[in-house]
């Protein structure tokens, strides 16, 4: 898509990660009241669930309308399968690599951002551009 183009929906993209970073910076402070390793594994549990889906989103929202559908729909199954790898990958690199890793904090904040960024995608919803 051309600069001079105008978009058909504006994505609050920006917004949603935003309000999911704070989320999860959050809910890492909450965890730091019990340990520094509970913080720690609080916020790579929230990246866990961030990261994937920042990509997921710059793949997806690339290209839009009736012309591109066939684009957007193989676009859609490659990042939506890249995305579960990627959450994968990473889930096996945290234990793998982190020899320490408050097990709870990581899955109850992963848990929690996954839960929370459908309530915040259903919330927030792109506007039309007329």
């Amino acid at each position: 898509m051309s600069t001079t183009e105008k978009r058909l929906t504006r994505l609050p993209l920006v917004k949603w990660l935003a309000i999911e970073l704070g989320l999860v910076t959050l809910i890492s402070l909450a965890w730091i009241t019990e340990s520094r390793l509970a913080g720690y594994s609080a916020f790579i549990g929230g990246l866990i669930y961030i990261i994937p889906n920042v990509y997921f989103a710059h793949r997806m929202y690339r290209f839009e309308g009736a012309r591109n559908a066939h684009l957007v729909v193989g676009n859609m199954f490659r990042a939506e399968t890249i995305k579960l790898a990627l959450t994968a990958v990473f889930f096996a690199a945290v234990f793998i690599l982190m020899e320490p890793v408050h097990v709870p904090a990581l899955f109850f904040t992963f848990a929690v951002m996954v839960v929370a960024g459908s309530v915040i995608r259903w919330r927030i919803q792109p506007k039309a551009r007329r």
